[in-house]
This record gives C-alpha cells, sequence and structure tokens, in this order.
C-alpha cells in the first residue's frame, strides 16, 4: 500500500483551502503520478475537509488541472514588450520546456481524461485552451496594428498552426519538442507576414 503523507497540523482556513488543496494535489501527481493525487490522499496531506474539497472540484483529476493551470500558467505568459516573433518564441519555448518535463507527462493524462469526460474537457478550454488562444491572438493583432505584421495574417490560423504542431508532438508523436523546432514552426507560421523584424 502506497505510503501517504502526514497531515499537515490544524486545518487551513477557508480563504486558503482551496490554494492547499491544489499545492497538494499538484505535489502529489507529481510525486507518484496522476493516480496518486487521490482525494483521500488530498484530505489526509492538506487536512482540508472532503466536503469543502467537493464544494468545489467533482473530482481529483479536476484539482489536478486546476493546480497545473495554477502552477504553470504564469511561465508561458507573453511580453508585450518583446516584437511579436520574439514572445512567441519566448511563451513557446517555455511551454515547451514545461511539456518536456513531469507537467507534460500530467499534461498528457488531462487531456486523455478530458475525451471522455464534459466536466473536464469543458474546463480544459474554458481555463486551458480558450485564455491562452486569446491572448495569442491579441499579441498577432496588437502586432498587425504596430505595423509589425501585416494585416494579411490569420490570426486564428497562426495559433493552430503553432500549437497544433506543439500539441501533436506532445500527445500523438511523443517526439521531443526542442528550441529547433519552436523556432522553425513559429518562423513558419509569422515569417512570412514579418514587415520588421527588430528580433533579429
Amino acid at each position: 500500500m502506497p505510503v501517504v503523507s502526514p497531515a499537515r497540523p490544524g486545518r487551513p482556513r477557508s480563504a486558503t483551502a482551496s490554494a492547499e488543496v491544489m499545492r497538494t494535489a499538484l505535489e502529489l501527481a507529481l510525486e507518484g503520478g496522476i493516480h496518486h493525487a487521490t482525494v483521500e490522499r488530498i484530505v489526509s496531506v492538506s487536512g482540508v475537509a472532503k466536503s469543502t474539497i467537493y464544494r468545489r472540484w467533482p473530482n481529483a483529476v479536476a484539482i489536478v488541472m486546476d493546480a497545473f493551470l495554477e502552477a504553470v500558467g504564469p511561465s508561458i505568459a507573453y511580453d508585450d514588450e518583446l516584437p511579436v516573433v520574439a514572445s512567441f518564441r519566448h511563451s513557446v519555448l517555455a511551454l515547451a520546456e514545461v511539456l518536456n518535463g513531469p507537467h507534460g507527462r500530467l499534461l498528457q493524462y488531462l487531456l486523455g481524461a478530458a475525451q471522455s469526460d464534459p466536466v473536464l474537457s469543458r474546463a480544459f478550454v474554458e481555463r486551458w485552451i480558450g485564455p491562452r488562444r486569446q491572448m495569442g491572438r491579441q499579441a498577432i493583432v496588437g502586432a498587425v496594428e504596430r505595423g509589425e505584421l501585416s494585416p494579411e495574417i490569420d490570426p486564428d490560423l497562426s495559433m493552430d498552426l503553432i500549437y497544433g504542431a506543439v500539441y501533436y508532438r506532445l500527445s500523438v508523436s511523443f517526439c521531443e519538442i526542442d528550441q529547433d523546432f519552436v523556432e522553425a514552426v513559429i518562423d513558419r507560421a509569422l515569417g512570412p507576414y514579418v514587415r520588421d523584424r527588430p528580433d533579429r
């Protein structure tokens, strides 16, 4: 039987209970795999009551997904101070670094689980895919308005080309998502529309 870490003393206040639950869930999932992060273990380690957990999340996978998004999201944000090509390189390379590590294995599982779980699928689109797609689209639209990119570019298609290639490698071909690959994809997707290339 797997060893369960001892509960931390005392129960966290309600204001911090959600953060404690997510932190614990992510630690357990990274430590022993997604199936190690059960609700029972999260309760035991975090000290948060099961009833409190179920008021916000339907299952342990949903907790791990929220914890993953909370941990990874800030590191892959676009940098508005960089030229658009450099900003996409920065963001996608940061994402690649995450995906090539233990968080990437978690994301593979979450993507698979979302195919058969409508609640998780909707949360995945609303919390992960949708917001990041919108941020990328805004970065491209802003670059067009600044004259960096030609107005002929299709922002939505560009996002599909870049992130479709990344997620294909993550979940289908299982090939490495390295710097050369990321730079080649971004250059193919954005390069033909660049009017001025201050990042080179």
